[in-house]
């Protein structure tokens, strides 16, 4: 494909797009592949929306306690509960997840790249299978590498949004405590108390809590929540143009070598290569990746707030199934636009080096 002289986000899905379609064994073998994935991604993902849900529910009666009463009610069921599941789906990620995804698209990228490549006439479904397996067969090992590092990195930046929202939920729950210490009720009628031992005295009707919140409590709350949203916001934008360096050092390990031995580039030298490759170009990744983190997010916004895993009539695995088609649907134009992205980057670097050659040669021959 002809080299723009600035490719946009809209230019690289306008390539992944006519990538797709220029070849109908191309959109079979890579939904061929991605079956797998869409299978226990249905399974993985009701189990991520219980934990979740769990969670949830778990953290808001400690929010809803904290700062109203002396001995908060401990449920050791439902923190025994969130353990095991917070267990079960991190191995469930660990393993199989990151297993089958890294395998889904290790063969995505080789087979986007033979056909991105291919000048002849369309290639054929067996001729795309077996080329494709005598790629992923040289280059899982140095691919499996390779995630392992991205790994590493990518769970370094979800404790920053798990410390993020911890902190934020434990600032908030502060805000409502009290001197606790010696705390007494006056009792007015048979069903009203006032509590008048806390800063804002709170008035209690028939079990009921309403209290009377300092102006100034208000505005630290608020400030609290503008800052750790900024702190999310940036975090955000930062994970989005990480990834995408990330995504195309994985695309290096499964498409570059070496010259001299012909070995894979993988691990430490695929990130250096990725970011050599990008420099000066990373806007494009970095709108791919937003747009795709920002699309599974809507897919399952709903699905929680639905909480499709308790539904019983069978409706929510229906959705689970449904948005899980839409993530991997968008997991293969993830990829694809990656592969497009390595490709115009590295001619860029490649003609930008033989250019500067070509100049340093000519010089040396006129003097």
């Amino acid at each position: 494909m002809k080299i723009q002289e600035n490719l946009e986000f809209i230019d690289v899905l306008k390539r992944a797009e006519k990538l797709l379609y220029s070849n109908i064994n191309f959109i079979l073998f890579l939904f061929l592949c991605s079956l797998p994935l869409f299978c226990f991604l249905i399974f993985f993902e009701l189990s991520l929306q219980t934990t979740i849900l769990v969670a949830s529910e778990y953290f808001s009666q400690k929010v809803k306690f904290w700062g109203y009463y002396y001995n908060v009610p401990q449920d050791h069921a439902l923190l025994k509960n969130l353990v095991s599941l917070l267990l079960q789906t991190f191995l469930f990620y660990l393993f199989p997840y990151s297993l089958l995804d890294l395998l889904t698209t290790t063969t995505i990228v080789s087979a986007s790249s033979l056909v991105y490549r291919c000048e002849e006439e369309p290639l054929r479904l067996s001729q795309l299978v077996q080329r494709t397996i005598e790629i992923c067969r040289n280059r899982i090992g140095g691919c499996l590498i390779t995630s392992l590092y991205i790994l590493l990195m990518s769970t370094s930046v979800f404790f920053g949004f798990f410390f993020a929202a911890t902190n934020y939920l434990y600032i908030i729950s502060l805000i409502g405590l009290g001197d606790h210490t010696y705390r007494y009720y006056i009792s007015i009628e048979e069903d009203v108390v006032i509590d008048t031992t806390t800063p804002t005295p709170m008035l209690l009707t028939n079990g009921n809590v309403f209290e009377d919140l300092n102006p100034s409590r208000i505005l630290f709350g608020s400030v609290m929540a503008m800052f750790h949203g900024a702190i999310f916001i940036v975090l955000l934008a930062k994970f989005s143009k990480w990834s995408a360096g990330w995504n195309m050092g994985l695309v290096v390990s499964v498409l570059e070598e070496e010259e001299e031995d012909g070995q894979g580039i993988y691990g430490t030298d695929a990130l250096a290569l990725s970011s050599y490759y990008g420099r000066g170009h990373e806007k494009p990744g970095l709108w791919v990746m937003l747009v795709f983190l920002l699309f599974v997010l809507a897919m399952r916004i709903p699905c929680l707030c639905l909480k499709c895993s308790e539904s019983s009539s069978g409706n929510g695995v229906l959705y689970t199934s449904f948005y899980v088609g839409l993530i991997c649907v968008g997991n293969v134009i993830k990829w694809v636009a990656s592969v497009v992205l390595y490709h115009d980057c590295r001619t860029r670097v490649l003609e930008k080096k033989g250019d500067v050659e070509i100049g340093s040669k000519a010089k040396a021959f006129a003097t």
